[in-house]
């Protein structure tokens, strides 16, 4: 009848194999013999060897139960089977490039690939060492090495990343032996000089230098000090004088600024005069006056004693008193004066260019001596019936003083719009300026000579046609151009010649 093979572990699963008559049990990598199997001599013979060589082979049992030895004769390891993996039964980690499943709370284990120690706590893989991977330094290392005297000295090196940071020693010496980076080691720490930046970051209580100056060097901020060179403010916030910051020296975009900041204090400029200090000028700060040589200013500007100017450029406005004198090349702008102005010869500075009153502010009499004028007619101001071009001819007649003419020798003609008077009468009245005598442009009908007289044109409203036997007043002037053509034009006239 069949019997059963049961486990050390009642738990495990499964627990027990059933082994029936006259076969053989293969479940497991042993051989479990029934009863009355005729070739059992074999299997049992088999299974004392394959447990006295722990199934040495290159590959795994396939048939492993818990806790069953593999001698792996690739690696020349023994194993044992977890459950679910064959893991090195003592003496080796595992050596794999992740952590090996089924590993429990205690086991180690080499990551291949940075050639660190692992162990599991149960929940993770902690480093054991070293801090980094393969190939490369971190932390503290001690080593003794001999200076230029061949004295030994033990020192303690700084590594990051295989990289020397610092070396730390009770002693300053020269190696013997030169270290990258340490030409000289000095007492305490000396870091490298062949990575660049490399510093203390942080707080310092003391320190001998900065940037190799001593700091007896450095002037001080809580009490008075002393520098023999030239102290620069690299900024336009410039500087502030005073217990309760009194004064400002600052920049802005229109240039330096001197500003105080208490209400209605003055600001005073004093020299050492002869050993005297002596008040030069004073800025009245409740009054927003400056004062020169006076230190109560009653004006804007006040200046005590005798003033020197090359040049004064205005406005000078207000009251002048005593003379005011000028002489060379000046230039003014508005100069508004009460009194009389003594002036010798006034000249502009561009011919032609600028006038002597204006058309809505006029000198009432002019007492002068006139030897010439810019143009060449004599006008008077009328008001007309429409705004008429220039060298157009009027009459004295329409809805206002004049109209343009419409009939042939017309007695009522009055003159010729002009277009520059040389002067003009009335010339605050309301109108246009008729050309009374003088040179004028004016519109012609028909052919003319030079000499021609003219008078009105009945065919071409505001025109002068040549003279036909003309009637006394009838006449606008003469010709002083020849006109060939039949059409109208405008030409230069004398007007008003008879």
């Amino acid at each position: 009848m069949a019997y059963t093979v049961n486990k050390t572990n009642s738990s495990a699963s499964p627990n027990l194999y059933t082994v029936q008559d006259g076969v053989v049990n293969t479940q497991t990598d042993l051989s479990f013999i029934g009863k009355g199997y005729a070739g059992y001599g074999e299997s049992i013979a088999e299974n004392f060897l394959h447990l006295l060589e722990n199934f040495s082979n290159t590959s795994a049992p396939s048939k492993p139960i818990e806790g069953q030895l593999w001698w792996d004769s690739t690696n020349s390891k023994l194993k044992v089977y977890t459950g679910s993996v064959f893991q090195t039964a003592g003496g080796s980690a595992p050596y794999q490039s992740a952590q090996p499943s089924g590993i429990t709370q205690g086991d180690l284990w080499i990551d291949s690939d940075t050639g660190q120690l692992y162990f599991y706590n149960g929940t993770q893989s902690v480093l054991v060492g070293p801090p980094s991977s393969t190939g490369t330094t971190n932390g503290l290392t001690f080593s003794t090495i001999l200076d230029s005297t061949d004295t030994s000295q033990n020192i303690t090196n700084v590594f990051n990343d295989g990289n020397r940071i610092a070396i730390i020693s009770e002693d300053e010496f020269t190696p013997k032996t030169s270290i990258t980076g340490f030409a000289t080691i000095k007492k305490g720490i000396t870091l490298t000089t062949s990575i660049s930046d490399v510093k203390f970051q942080g707080t310092a209580t003391d320190a001998d230098a900065l940037g190799g100056v001593t700091a007896a060097n450095f002037l001080r901020s809580n009490q008075n000090d002393t520098t023999s060179g030239t102290l620069t403010v690299a900024n336009d916030g410039g500087v502030i004088l005073g217990a309760d910051s009194d004064l400002t020296i600052s920049i802005d975009s229109g240039g330096a600024i001197f500003s105080n900041s208490t209400q209605d204090t003055d600001i005073t400029f004093k020299v050492n005069d002869g050993s005297v200090t002596t008040t030069v000028m004073t800025i009245d700060g409740s009054e927003s006056r400056v004062g020169i040589g006076t230190t109560t200013p009653s004006t804007k500007l006040q200046v005590s004693g005798t003033t020197t100017s090359t040049a004064f450029a205005g406005p000078l406005t207000g009251n002048v008193t005593g003379n005011l004198s000028s002489s060379g090349a000046n230039t003014m702008g508005t100069l508004t004066m009460s009194g009389t102005l003594t002036s010798q010869t006034i000249l502009p500075d561009t011919d032609a260019s600028y006038d002597l009153g204006s058309s809505s502010k006029g000198y009432n009499t002019v007492h002068a001596k006139a030897t010439s004028a810019q143009y060449a007619d004599l006008a008077e101001k009328y008001e007309t019936d429409s705004n008429y071009d220039v060298g157009t001819v009027v009459i004295f007649g329409g809805e206002k003083e004049v109209t343009q003419s419409t009939i042939s020798n017309d007695t009522r003609v009055a003159g010729v719009i002009s277009e520059d008077p040389a002067y003009l009468m009335n010339d605050k009245s309301e109108g246009q300026a008729i050309a009374l005598v003088g040179k004028v442009k004016c519109k012609v009908h028909g052919t003319v000579s030079k000499g021609d007289l003219l008078t009105t044109c009945g065919t071409h409203p505001g025109c002068a046609q040549k003279a036909i036997s003309p009637v006394l007043g009838s006449v606008v002037g003469k010709a002083m151009e020849n006109k060939d053509d039949a059409g109208e034009s405008v030409i230069l006239i004398s007007v008003g010649r008879l």
